[in-house]
């Protein structure tokens, strides 16, 4: 506070009129979900799903006698696209599947990973997603202060979002330059709320006339706009009346 309020002071002309500590919530939610990886299809695959499509193909020598490919390198990659679900027995005869069509059809192979977990913290008044804290030692101010006043926030947390989140967070390129991209969400479920602390000021600009904000978020240690345009909106008017007097224009 002391470091902030020298800050602000460095303009001559800026008055503090008075100070307050309040808290916003910060939902952490647990997520597990899957990524899949895409490569690129590579010419046998792509002309072993082509036969399965255009050929009945009941083992792994039919590929071989069609294709001129080692037959237990065949059957290894009948088994690898069985896993997948890229291909299935019907009758004796493997058959392409609905999603082996689809990856055929755009020349990309996804294939899925193992269950992760991910915290997302999501600040109910800001209706946003932040990054983790970058302080580890946040200020203890949580016995001091009360609730934002003006805390009118609409949640909207659907497994679509948390979907979007996660992708923004988790999608990148692996070592080998293979995409990894977010797929399904498993779950999310609120496992804490925590109370976080923002430092607020309310100034008067004496060469300028005007009452205004400014507000310490101390999650994103920086100044919260959002925050400050809207106390502004709310209290400005009554900051003239209390402090000057006057009706502000």
């Amino acid at each position: 506070m002391n470091r902030l309020r020298a800050g602000l002071l460095e303009n001559p002309a800026v008055v503090i009129k008075e100070t307050a500590v309040w808290h916003v919530p910060v939902k952490i939610f647990d997520t597990s979900f899957t990524r899949v990886k895409r490569s690129k299809m590579d010419i046998l695959m792509k002309m072993m799903l082509i036969a399965f499509e255009k050929t009945d193909i009941r083992r792994a020598a039919n590929i071989t006698e069609m294709l001129l490919v080692e037959e237990l390198f065949v059957a290894d990659l009948m088994e690898d696209m069985q896993r997948r679900g890229l291909i299935h027995l019907e009758k004796s005869i493997f058959k392409l599947t609905r999603k082996g069509r689809e990856q055929l059809e755009s020349g990309i192979i996804e294939e899925a990973l193992d269950e992760e977990g991910a915290e997302l913290y999501y600040s109910v008044t800001h209706d946003d997603f932040w990054p983790k804290t970058r302080n580890e030692s946040m200020p203890d101010l949580d016995e001091e202060g009360s609730a934002y006043r003006y805390e009118h926030a609409k949640e909207h947390v659907d497994e679509a979002r948390i979907l979007e989140v996660l992708s923004k967070q988790q999608n990148r390129l692996d070592e080998k330059g293979f995409q990894t991209v977010v797929a399904d969400v498993h779950r999310f479920e609120t496992r804490t709320i925590e109370s976080v602390p923002c430092l607020e000021f309310q100034l008067y600009n004496k060469e300028q006339d005007i009452f205004y904000a400014r507000v310490w978020n101390t999650w994103l240690e920086r100044w919260d706009d959002k925050l400050e345009k809207q106390i502004e909106e709310e209290d400005r008017v009554d900051w003239r009346k209390k402090w000057m007097g006057v009706e502000e224009e």
